[in-house]
């Protein structure tokens, strides 16, 4: 599935290519993509990046498009999350060290305890934002990985865009199936990558 093939199924599906309604897809599917990101957190979204941490530093910037933090780990330990209250106690009354928790400090921003000692590499690993579509990006990860869900996704806001309340159960219905499956699928994965086969 492309954008551009996108934009072309709803405007079939819903037998509509007045200008009025052609104009108002490209918001329809920003809508369709901002659900079925709140609604979905599979393996295809996690996203690894290293940094490293300066002397005495303790606040981290997040990674671009950030949504989620899953993990912060130094030197394979991890760092545990704390309120930012207990963070910020915790930096005041400690000396410089190996850092142990951290907080969210804002929306882009972390802050962490004790501050690093010395220079500290961190790995992260977060639920990243999905590129948005448009006509210069005509693909994603839900494109490629969850297509029936962005398809029906848009259908169901196109729905309520036109305010046909009747057809809003069908598409709601194809819609949550679509996720449904998506969301076996990733858990699937999960027993796949923790199950461990015993000689016998």
């Amino acid at each position: 599935m492309t954008y551009d093939n996108l934009v072309s199924d709803i405007q079939n599906y819903m037998e509509r290519n007045d200008a009025q309604f052609v104009a108002q897809i490209p918001s329809l599917i920003g809508l369709a993509e901002s659900a079925i990101a709140a609604e979905l957190k599979t393996y295809l979204q996690l996203t690894v990046v290293e940094t490293t941490l300066a002397q005495n530093q303790v606040v981290v910037a997040k990674p671009a498009r950030w949504r989620k933090t899953v993990s912060l780990k130094s030197n394979g330990k991890p760092i545990l999350m704390r309120s930012q209250d207990y963070v910020a106690q915790y930096q005041s009354e400690s000396t410089p060290a190996t850092p142990l928790y951290y907080a969210e400090y804002d929306y882009n921003n972390w802050a962490i305890a004790p501050a690093p000692a010395a220079a500290t590499p961190v790995e992260i690993i977060y639920y990243s934002e999905i590129q948005p579509l448009d006509t210069t990006n005509q693909q994603n990860l839900f494109t490629r990985e969850a297509p029936q869900a962005m398809l029906f996704g848009t259908l169901l806001q196109a729905q309520g865009y036109l305010k046909a309340l009747d057809k809003l159960p069908v598409w709601k219905s194809y819609y949550t199936d679509a996720l449904a499956a998506l969301k076996k699928e990733d858990n699937s994965r999960r027993v796949d990558r923790n199950t461990t086969v015993q000689e016998p």
